[in-house]
């Protein structure tokens, strides 16, 4: 949702805890996978964390497990290339 000054209705609800949350999981899975946080994995995995924030999950337990979703579904495609 786009507001009339062009913000994002959702990054106003950006609050530094909000923002802690995204970066304590963006680092558990970064940690837990081993992934430079600079690497390709780790810059898609933090566009799906965002769009999971802004599509409303705020809960830190409820965006790691889309995380680990996420790296499942990744991992499974990869063993079908």
């Amino acid at each position: 949702m786009i507001t009339e000054g062009g913000a994002c209705v959702h990054c106003k609800r950006s609050l530094p805890e909000d923002l802690d949350t995204l970066q304590r999981v963006f680092d558990k899975l970064c940690r837990e996978h081993r992934w430079p946080r600079e690497s390709a994995q780790a810059r898609r995995f933090g566009r799906m964390l965002i769009r999971e924030y802004q599509s409303g999950t705020r809960d830190e337990g409820l965006l790691l497990r889309a995380g680990q979703a996420f790296v499942s579904q990744a991992n499974a495609q990869k063993k079908l290339a």
